[in-house]
């Protein structure tokens, strides 16, 4: 006999499980415990919501789900966040945490007189949610998860486990079969090619490519179906990544703020292919809004059919690589061409922001408190083409980043998205660096959110992984302190006391170096960049800098 701790350690290996993320505390000490003996590296984040941000970021990177180990009820509810978050972004993740006896009394210690609270917190968040509390039902529940974290439209699913069976002797009785995962039969050939006509029946066409594509890693044929139609391609805002930015046909980004060459080609299409876009999106919608009533809109997803959220000429679901690959064997047989003086014009809105934009840095560049746009070009000219970037909620980790920043390489850019909630870089960006140590990876992040997740630094020490922590240090909740100024309000609860950063980041025995002279920028960015221990920069930069899209825009 052993422990059901122990067990679960061990179906999470039969899963291939090779790193959690978590805070240990008594109701999970044998299931970690498990964990490491079988040489899984056990990851101490210093707050739920971060190792739920962490299991994440690895499903993002990896393709496998992260997983993320709760004590019950504050454990639980610290991660809801960080999962929600993860449904937001099609990220696989499996959640596990100790959840109280179904006889348990009320107000017992971790819970609240219903034991199934945390079951029905997580269920509108997750794919799946579920609670054992009969240790012969563990392996199929795991199995189960693990195949519907990973299936049709990834996702996170959430795991409540009995905590007398995670930290009691049990004999679980050995179930008639174990699942293998099958693989969803793709949409025939007929299919794809039907839906694919609009396509081929008009000169002005686009493609809009989301995050199923980044989920799917099918980047590659992304890029060579937009080669074949030799048509613009936008992105939603949240996934600029989605495509590399300095291909010749990417056109921007819409939503929040829109690139006027994206808004271009879209006004101007006849027939759009959208790739990894939920049709019943937020995402799908802002599609819907740029186009035209009569534009033919055809939605190829991951996941099951949707209802879709605006104008659809035809919706494809399924597995995308299957869906995509049907597509390439179409679209090389398919005829018809892409007007040229139409993806000249989207060419030619692209030429002139770019060059809008250079004159801009020219006014900023010497300016005191610094301008996040040199920050952005100079981060752009001294890092590695596939650099990852993380980001957090606002300004300095959205706005700017989005605005500002060229993602050559696809699945670089990880932030905390749609849901925004802040505090992500820091744990994101560690799990970035566990995964690939020799990737550069660069955490974007104003100092309100630095102050919810500096304690990761501490993980990042632990873990001796280099990244480097960029802080736009402006003394304010910027984005709704800009609200509030140009909205005619007060400005009431957007200031932050004036921080050395730098200084926080020396007493986790990280390094930190104060920026505060534009001519310092590049050279620290560099000795960041080249540096072997993390190192946060903290940069004063200027909170009424104007962003890119509403100046050139």
């Amino acid at each position: 006999m052993t422990t059901g701790g122990d067990t679960v350690a061990q179906l999470l290996v039969d899963n291939s499980v090779s790193e959690v993320y978590t805070l240990a505390g008594n109701q999970t000490v044998s299931l970690v415990n498990g964990l490491d003996q079988r040489d899984v590296s056990v990851v101490t984040a210093r707050h739920e919501y971060n190792a739920a941000v962490m299991a994440d970021t690895y499903g993002r990177l990896t393709g496998d789900p992260g997983v993320a180990i709760t004590v019950a009820g504050p454990g639980g509810t610290n991660a809801l966040t960080g999962v929600a978050q993860a449904y937001t972004a099609a990220s696989p993740m499996v959640c596990i945490s100790a959840v109280l006896p179904e006889d348990a009394p009320t107000e017992a210690l971790h819970g609240v007189d219903d034991q199934h609270f945390l079951e029905k917190a997580f269920k509108p968040a997750t794919k799946w949610s579920t609670q054992v509390h009969d240790p012969d039902l563990l392996p199929e529940v795991v199995d189960r998860a693990f195949d519907i974290a990973m299936s049709g439209r990834p996702g996170p699913v959430f795991i409540g486990i009995d905590e007398t069976i995670l930290m009691e002797e049990v004999d679980i009785t050995d179930p008639p079969f174990r699942l293998t995962r099958q693989e969803d039969a793709p949409p025939t050939a007929d299919a794809v090619g039907d839906a694919l006509s609009p396509l081929f029946d008009t000169t002005h066409r686009a493609l809009y490519v989301g995050k199923g594509v980044l989920r799917a890693f099918a980047w590659d044929e992304v890029v060579t179906i937009a080669e074949q139609l030799d048509c613009p391609v936008v992105c939603p805002r949240h996934y600029p990544d989605s495509f590399p930015n300095d291909h010749e046909l990417f056109a921007g980004t819409v939503g929040m703020a829109d690139h006027p060459a994206a808004t271009r080609a879209l006004a101007d299409a006849d027939a759009v292919l959208s790739i990894g876009v939920r049709p019943s999106s937020h995402e799908a919608a802002i599609l819907g809004d740029r186009t035209g009533l009569d534009t033919e809109i055809v939605y190829f997803h991951a996941g099951a059919r949707e209802h879709p959220q605006t104008q659809a000429n035809s919706v494809v679901a399924g597995e995308l690589d299957g869906i995509l690959k049907a597509t390439g064997e179409h679209i090389e047989t398919g005829d018809g061409s892409t007007d040229s003086s139409y993806r000249e014009t989207v060419a030619a809105e692209m030429e002139r922001v770019a060059v809008d934009t250079d004159a801009y840095l020219d006014e900023i560049r010497d300016q005191t408190p610094i301008h996040p746009l040199l920050i952005m070009t100079e981060l752009r000219d001294a890092a590695d083409d596939d650099i990852v970037i993380t980001g957090d909620a606002g300004a300095a980790g959205g706005a700017w980043p989005n605005d500002a920043f060229e993602y050559r390489a696809p699945n670089s850019f990880q932030h905390s998205r749609l849901y925004d909630s802040m505090g992500f870089p820091i744990p994101a960006g560690n799990t970035a660096k566990l995964v690939d140590p020799e990737r550069q990876v660069v955490n974007l992040i104003g100092d309100g959110g630095f102050l919810m997740c500096n304690m990761e630094l501490a993980t990042a020490v632990e873990t001796a992984t280099d990244a480097v922590t960029i802080v736009m240090n402006d003394s304010k909740y910027g984005m709704i302190w800009n609200y509030q100024r140009n909205s005619g309000y007060d400005s009431v609860g957007t200031d932050i006391p004036q921080t050395n950063i730098a200084a926080i980041a020396d007493g986790f025995g990280a390094r930190g170096i104060r920026v505060e002279n534009p001519s310092e920028v590049r050279p620290a960015l560099e000795e960041a960049l080249a540096a072997d221990e993390h190192v946060v920069l903290d940069i004063v930069t200027d909170p009424k800098a104007e962003y890119v899209s509403r100046k050139i825009w």
